[in-house]
């Protein structure tokens, strides 16, 4: 079979960037389906705490991969610690990420936690040896500007918590890095098994939200917890997968887009107004995208 170090280095580049681009497709839909499942919990919300929506989040989504599991083993090829540092990451940013939103208010929350791809590339490039340069820069300028633009105006800076603020930064230095471990793991395991940890290690972390009490599961809040955990085992998984081909640093900025698939959702389906500048900085998160999947 011929791979890509057989191929003369011209053909061999543009193999590689298929990859990378396949990846980046993947995690685009991901970051789709990400942005309705954030709309499900924001209708989940209104009727059970969101602590507990996060642990119905991850215990459905566990399901639903154990149901699904066809006899794949959940055995990692490499060492379990960093399996389930990848869990402890990702379902301890969720958890701060919540919380921010309690005190900060969600603009200013969802601002300063989707800065997370700034925090993946410092990893990425730190211990990865994922390598930076001007084009990434700019890219990350431009996504930082668009989620400003997108976010921004949402975000009550007046009236924000100091803890609230400083609780968002710290998810996001936390998803920032569960990104990052997410891709180092996907050079070994699958996104089955990666996908699978993650949803385990985040329904134990979430799990002391049940000792306040269960509220009425009325049948809106089934649907919307069933849309919840559909969307999450979908996403989450497509994003594993996507993370086997594109570099964190690229994959980050792909996936963080999901705060406009959100808007666009919550639009659709929840009649809020998709304002001039929702749509203004989609573009300019676009570009970014396009940026940072063009560098070499």
């Amino acid at each position: 079979m011929t791979t890509s170090a057989d191929l003369p280095a011209p053909a061999a580049n543009v193999e590689q960037r298929a990859v990378v681009m396949h990846g980046i497709a993947v995690i685009l839909c991901s970051s789709v389906l990400l942005g309705a499942m954030a709309v499900c919990v924001r209708v989940a919300t209104a009727e059970m705490p969101a602590g507990q929506v996060a642990f119905v989040r991850f215990i459905g989504s566990l399901l639903v991969l154990l149901a699904l599991r066809g006899g794949r083993s959940l055995r990692p090829n490499g060492l379990l610690p960093p399996v389930l540092l990848r869990g402890l990451l990702g379902g301890g940013a969720i958890l701060i990420y919540y919380h921010a939103i309690s005190t900060a208010g969600a603009g200013l929350a969802t601002l300063l936690h989707c800065t997370y791809p700034i925090w993946t590339t410092i990893v990425a490039t730190a211990f990865l040896g994922e390598r930076f340069n001007g084009r990434l820069a700019v890219a990350l300028a431009l996504f930082v500007g668009g989620i400003a633009i997108v976010v921004g105006p949402g975000a009550n800076l007046g009236n924000a918590s100091t803890t609230g603020a400083l609780s968002a930064l710290c998810s996001s230095v936390l998803a920032g890095s569960a990104v990052a471990t997410a891709r180092q793991l996907r050079l070994s395991e699958t996104a089955y098994l990666v996908t699978t940890y993650f949803m385990a290690v985040g329904a134990l972390l979430t799990a002391p939200a049940l000792l306040a009490g269960l509220p009425a599961l009325t049948p809106h809040l089934q649907v919307a917890l069933a849309g919840v955990v559909l969307t999450s085992v979908a996403g989450q998984m497509l994003l594993h997968h996507g993370l086997g081909f594109a570099p964190a640093t690229q994959a980050s900025i792909a996936a963080a887009t999901s705060v406009v698939s959100a808007a666009g959702f919550e639009s659709l389906f929840l009649g809020a107004t998709l304002s001039s500048h929702t749509l203004v900085g989609a573009a300019v998160l676009v570009c970014a995208v396009g940026l940072a999947v063009s560098r070499r």
